[in-house]
């Protein structure tokens, strides 16, 4: 251990975060404006919300288990402002603002940055947010969409700034062609971004809440929600069986066509002498089969 870190751990552990270059507030501490590119503990009545906050929810429960932490803690990790005035604006961090007030501290600690125009404070806000790991997809397209919007840049420079592929942003972007009822599915992570990148390939709206009330129902992966998708293309892709034969009642061709619908499989009738006859089911994977088998059991 050298020995600016012995005499920080002798003056406490706010002393070691402002060794290299941290700071750690507690309840008690008292306001410590800071220079633009550095950090200082400043006052919350004097952060104003971020107008840019791509959050749209705050889980409750996660706030009051951070407020706990920093009760216990303190705050380690500071948020990011930018001069506002005679104040400051929130540039990242609000989750942290919040928890910080709930827990009656009356200081942050906190990263000054510059940004001279309302332009620059968006784009600032909206790149640290998208670059946070716990926005769910929808946060995320959306915030890359006012990044197209209203900082007028490109699908390669937002890759390039938000350190993404630029096939990663035209993924999401592409989340908010969804029906609203889907991403509200995702906003709930009550699908899988994985799932939603599925959905969006499919042509139709129509097509699109079928196979979503599929994957609810049935409970299904992100692999097998893939093969169903794909299997859908390779039957819209085959030429419409015409039903002129005089060898098939037209009831046998209306009940192939709604047992195809229900399974979202290729599905045909085999009829035989003495009124007997065959059902054939095809399945592309084992996952397949299982999903088949639980739609038959719900049946």
């Amino acid at each position: 251990m050298g020995d600016m870190t012995k005499k920080a751990l002798g003056r406490g552990l706010k002393a070691l975060f402002q060794d290299e270059g941290f700071v750690s507030v507690s309840k008690d501490e008292a306001e410590e404006p800071a220079p633009v590119g550095s950090i200082g503990s400043l006052s919350i009545e004097k952060i104003n919300a971020n107008p840019f906050q791509p959050r749209k929810e705050f889980d409750e429960t996660a706030l009051e288990e951070l407020k706990n932490s920093i009760l216990e803690n303190g705050v380690i990790q500071p948020v990011t402002v930018c001069r506002d005035g005679d104040g400051y604006q929130l540039i990242s961090g609000e989750r942290r603002l919040r928890a910080v007030t709930l827990a009656g501290f009356k200081f942050i600690p906190a990263y000054v940055i510059e940004a001279h125009d309302d332009s620059t404070k968006l784009e600032l806000a909206l790149i640290e947010n998208i670059q946070r790991e716990d926005l769910n997809a929808i946060e995320i397209a959306l915030a890359l969409k006012s990044l197209t919007t209203k900082c007028n840049l490109t699908q390669e420079e937002i890759a390039q700034k938000v350190g993404k592929n630029r096939s990663t942003v035209s993924n999401f972007l592409r989340l908010l062609k969804l029906p609203l009822q889907i991403q509200d599915s995702i906003r709930s992570r009550e699908i899988s971004s994985g799932h939603a990148r599925a959905l969006v390939n499919l042509p139709g709206e129509q097509q699109q809440l079928k196979v979503w009330k599929q994957i609810l129902a049935n409970q299904l992966s992100v692999r097998q929600t893939e093969a169903l998708v794909s299997r859908m293309f390779k039957e819209q892709s085959k030429p419409l069986q015409t039903t002129a034969s005089s060898e098939r009642s037209s009831y046998l061709v209306e009940l192939e066509a709604t047992l195809r619908n229900n399974l979202a499989t290729k599905v045909r009738i085999v009829e035989k002498k003495g009124g007997k006859g065959e059902i054939h089911i095809q399945y592309f994977s084992n996952d397949d089969l299982d999903r088949l088998l639980e739609i038959m059991r719900h049946e």
